[in-house]
């Protein structure tokens, strides 16, 4: 096991390159970023943990894992070259990168990254005229006037209004109840459903709802004067709180045979795990995603592969890096330079499905950045996951 994991941890740092035309052809250079820590795994080439792994190194791990098993499934005729920075490097700082010079020939960005991360990110995309993929930072960082930043995992906005769009279409007759907590991004959380829920008449809604807030020790109690016995409850979680989620759901987990109910969360919960434990299993649960892993033939072979290199199964990250670097260096291989104005190709598709639209300045009318408007809802229940959409 620690040799696998000494391997795999060096090998992030090499670079992967294909050539089969002359030395004077165009060689497209890609850059992966990520934090990988392996200053702080390694004293000198002696591995710190043993047999472990610490868990703040797995997400970049996997990430970076899929985005080069990608890379090595890529057959082209033209040149590739792929490096892999690891941002949290003493040696690959963005003040050293910048020194060498290391992004004046690379042609794309992709990157896991957040904060700070991502927006030097994206400075030096505008500056340099690269393309940067941002894979998982679900916001835009406050990066306006940016046309080479493309936002895959959806900002806040964006989900809210999946989420109001389904509730509309499928249970606008239901009792609905938004339940919240106090705070300022509860605050902003309700502003969008209420923008969203304007009607066409000045001062009308769409939809009705009940709005409650909720201590953080509330009970049943607390909700059930808001409930409806004789019709189905559609229970709107509007906070990002994960605590707050699932003290919510273990609640109604509990009201269940007074009240027919089902539940809406929010996108942090596609990573909660206690929403798979045995108990929750007969609640009926929904939330927004950018991602659907469809389990298909396809993805288990690439969790096999995955598997026998790292001897650990995949995280989602894993396969979004598989899926995102396969889309993007494909795109950058038969556009080249075009690549921007053709990132909605669909010819490299492989489950995902994105749909990039430009976010105008209201200024300027010119692009804030490129974002991803596609928004899965994901039903679990009785121990199924499924799309709605």
């Amino acid at each position: 096991m620690k040799k696998t994991l000494l391997a795999v941890l060096f090998s992030l740092v090499t670079v992967v390159s294909f050539s089969q035309q002359t030395d004077t052809a165009k060689i497209y250079r890609v850059g992966i970023f990520a934090s990988l820590y392996l200053d702080s795994s390694f004293t000198g080439s002696n591995y710190k943990f043993t047999n472990q792994m610490p868990k703040y190194i797995l997400p970049g791990l996997d990430f970076v894992q899929g985005a080069l098993m990608a890379v090595d499934s890529i057959k082209t005729n033209k040149q590739l070259e792929v490096k892999v920075f690891d941002l949290r490097s003493a040696n690959q700082s963005f003040q050293q990168l910048k020194n060498n010079n290391a992004f004046d020939s690379l042609d794309l960005i992709i990157a896991s990254v957040s904060g700070n991360d991502y927006r030097q990110l994206a400075d030096i995309a505008l500056l340099k005229s690269i393309p940067f993929v941002s894979a998982t930072y679900p916001n835009d960082g406050g990066v306006t006037n940016n046309p080479y930043t493309i936002i895959v995992n959806s900002t806040l906005p964006i989900h809210c209004e999946a989420i109001f769009n389904f509730v509309m279409r499928n249970h606008s007759s239901s009792n609905i109840v938004y339940a919240r907590k106090k705070g300022q991004q509860e605050d902003r959380l309700l502003a969008y459903f209420n923008n969203y829920n304007k009607g066409a008449k000045e001062g009308s809604q769409l939809l009705k709802w009940k709005n409650v807030l909720l201590r953080d020790s509330f009970t049943g109690n607390d909700l059930s004067s808001s409930l409806d016995s004789e019709k189905t409850n559609i229970v709107i979680c509007g906070s990002l709180d994960e605590i707050f989620g699932m003290r919510l759901v273990t609640v109604l987990h509990d009201m269940q045979k007074q009240y027919p109910f089902e539940i809406v969360g929010m996108p942090t919960w596609e990573t909660i795990k206690d929403l798979n434990l045995p108990e929750y299993k007969e609640l009926t649960v929904y939330h927004s995603s950018t991602f659907f892993n469809t389990g298909t033939l396809k993805w288990n072979y690439f969790t096999k592969t995955f598997t026998d290199v790292t001897y650990g199964r995949p995280s989602d990250l894993a396969y979004k890096g598989y899926e995102l670097t396969w889309n993007f260096v494909n795109q950058l291989l038969k556009y080249g330079p075009a690549l921007m104005k053709n990132i909605n190709d669909r010819s490299f598709r492989l489950f995902t499905e994105y749909d990039f639209k430009p976010v105008i300045n209201s200024t300027n009318g010119k692009p804030d950045y490129y974002e991803n408007r596609r928004i899965y809802i994901i039903k679990r229940s009785n121990g199924l996951v499924s799309r709605m959409n």
